[in-house]
């Protein structure tokens, strides 16, 4: 029963993410490594969720990822939340006539948010921790780059939720 509740979320994901349904940005903390991480709002059984995806060559969730965020007001939020998936997509790029194969780690946590915490998102996010290994995935950010859409997004999930 958990399986299917999960590829049937993972396909509401996809097919959301895939209208534009995200906000997302790229980091690279080290010359080596990077990641594209991204964020989706989802609305499943009156709970408000917070889906983020990691794209990278090394980093996937623990089993019970935390999310901190802090916005621009100095107010911090911390999200429990659940691992639903890591995945690897293999491919190659063809140097030389010689094939490299480069892999690419998808992880994918979700993280629930309350009615009460949707107006920490409106001044905006200067800064996220997600509780990722090897390494935590820490970025700041001068300007708001998620806050708005995320606070838009719950906000419009919160009106719709009822709506059959």
């Amino acid at each position: 029963m958990n399986r299917i509740v999960l590829y049937l979320l993972i396909s509401l994901l996809l097919v959301s993410c895939g209208t534009s349904k995200s906000v997302s940005y790229s980091h690279k903390p080290l010359a080596e490594e990077g990641c594209r991480v991204s964020y989706a709002v989802l609305e499943q059984e009156g709970q408000l969720q917070i889906i983020a995806t990691v794209k990278s060559d090394r980093l996937v969730f623990s089993d019970d990822p935390i999310m901190m965020l802090r916005n621009f007001n100095g107010e911090v939020l911390r999200l429990n939340g659940k691992c639903l998936q890591s995945r690897t997509e293999t491919g190659g790029i063809i140097i030389n006539n010689m094939v490299l194969p480069v892999s690419e780690l998808n992880a994918m946590a979700l993280f629930p948010v309350s009615e009460d915490d949707i107006d920490f998102f409106l001044p905006g996010i200067a800064k996220v921790r997600l509780s990722t290994l090897p390494i935590v995935h820490e970025k700041s950010f001068s300007r708001d780059v998620i806050g708005s859409y995320l606070f838009r997004e719950l906000k419009r999930a919160l009106t719709t939720k009822d709506d059959f």
